[in-house]
């Protein structure tokens, strides 16, 4: 059976399946995974070694039915979509960095904007829970409970998993902190999370937000996201959670 393979990151992946969604189109998929995080493949246990990854492919031992997000109905969000400081301060360290400091460059410029570009009014409208406006410093959307192989939210199979941080300033540095090292939001006063099959997300404003999505710069506010499940075929190990 035919079958298309990905090789690269979550961005990667990124591109093909939006593309599979802009043209309708249903098949299987294999992945080799080849970018720096590889959270996609993480989910679903596949082997981050090239040649595992092939072996993999080729012997097809199973497929699993499995979701995705999708922005303005034409945008696949295969990883997250973030949006506020956070967002702006991954696309503000320079390689050269990340490569002489790891994670410790992400909390140097954290630091640096503590204090800096308070939260702004988002409004999030859900189907069947209404609609909530909320002060929103940073906002985290993913497919998984994980995110960069940091468990920070409880499993919920089907839906997107929304994270606020609602505010910034020096009462809430530690645990600000332990999330930018840990990528831990669970237990925080300053964290609202949600979950939700699909979500209308405005500027309550109107000012400029733009989005991000796997790590790229994307669509500015307004947004609509919905959860399709079971969107894709894909290729994985014959046993997985």
């Amino acid at each position: 059976m035919s079958a298309l393979i990905v090789i690269g990151g979550d961005g990667t992946l990124n591109v093909a399946m939006t593309a599979l969604i802009q043209a309708e189109a249903h098949i299987r998929i294999g992945v080799i995974p080849m970018g720096t995080v590889n959270n996609f493949a993480t989910r679903y246990q596949l082997p981050t070694d090239p040649q595992a990854a092939i072996e993999l492919i080729c012997t097809q031992p199973a497929t699993q039915a499995v979701g995705m997000l999708v922005c303005n109905q034409r945008r696949a969000v295969v990883s997250s979509l973030t949006f506020g400081n956070l967002a702006d301060i991954s696309n503000e360290v320079r390689q050269s960095e990340k490569q002489r400091f790891g994670k410790l460059s992400y909390l140097y410029r954290a630091i640096r904007h503590i204090g800096h570009n308070k939260s702004l009014p988002i409004r999030y409208q859900f189907k069947h829970e209404g609609s909530h406006t909320l002060k929103t410093w940073f906002c985290l959307i993913t497919t998984t409970k994980s995110v960069g192989g940091h468990v920070y939210s409880a499993s919920a199979p089907g839906k997107m998993h929304i994270s606020l941080l609602n505010n910034i300033g020096w009462r809430q540095v530690i645990p600000y902190f332990w999330f930018a090292l840990t990528g831990n939001l669970q237990n925080s006063k300053a964290i609202t999370q949600l979950t939700a099959t699909s979500a209308r997300i405005t500027s309550a404003t109107g000012q400029a937000v733009t989005t991000r999505i796997d790590g790229d710069p994307a669509v500015k506010l307004p947004i609509e996201l919905t959860y399709l499940t079971d969107r894709f075929e894909l290729i994985v190990p014959a046993v997985i959670e």
